[in-house]
């Protein structure tokens, strides 16, 4: 049963993660300081719930080899995941809205939360080997792209924060999906050069048999 259900939030995360990166372009690209579109705002407060709802598969599908760190960063990415719910809720929630609210302690916590979620999972993804490894660098990536868009692009032309915002939903996207697919199919990176080693090792064998 929880291996089903491992496997299906797998799933969960693949759709979440495909919605997420278009959330995220469709926002980057809007006005700048101003409120998100309604569709947009579905859109992200729609992949940022059902990422967080994935995210515990995510985090138990590699819990033995992630260990404090894999721990910590899926925490952290629970914790920071609702700076994007409460973001795309604002819009929904309180229409009268004409300005996105102002910066905040808060805000400034879950964003930190949220970068350092990221961070931690990369490296604890990275380290663990149970996903393809570039899914890691590409959380890494994510984790630049985010940091610069949340902390650095507020002093650049606005064309900066763009790009750094499309890129991030991009990259982050990519990642989650590819982890998605890789829960549902049940992949495990070790098993498979595990088995690469094997079949090498059978076929070597085999060969010198035969020469013999």
């Amino acid at each position: 049963m929880a291996e089903s259900s491992i496997r299906w939030g797998g799933v969960v995360l693949f759709v979440g993660a495909i919605l997420f990166g278009v959330a995220l372009i469709l926002a980057s690209f809007g006005p700048t300081k101003a409120l998100l579109s309604p569709t947009t705002s579905i859109f992200l407060l729609t992949s940022s719930v059902l990422v967080m709802l994935a995210l515990p598969a995510m985090y138990a599908r590699q819990a033995n080899s992630a260990g404090a760190i894999g721990l910590g960063g899926y925490i952290l990415l629970e914790v920071g995941m609702t700076f994007l719910v409460i973001y795309a809720a604002a819009p929904l929630v309180f229409p009268m809205l004409k300005e996105p609210p102002g910066e905040s302690p808060l805000a400034f916590f879950l964003g930190v939360s949220l970068v350092l979620g990221i961070l931690l999972s990369s490296i604890a993804t990275i380290r663990a080997g149970v996903f393809p490894r570039l899914t890691g660098i590409l959380l890494l990536g994510a984790t630049i792209g985010f940091f610069f868009d949340f902390f650095i692009a507020e002093f650049l032309p606005p064309i900066a924060g763009q790009v750094g915002g499309a890129f991030f939903g991009a990259v982050i996207s990519v990642a989650l999906a590819w982890i998605g697919v890789s829960i549902w199919k049940n992949q495990d990176d070790r098993l498979l050069v595990g088995a690469s080693i094997l079949e090498g090792s059978y076929k070597e064998g085999e060969s010198t048999w035969k020469r013999r």
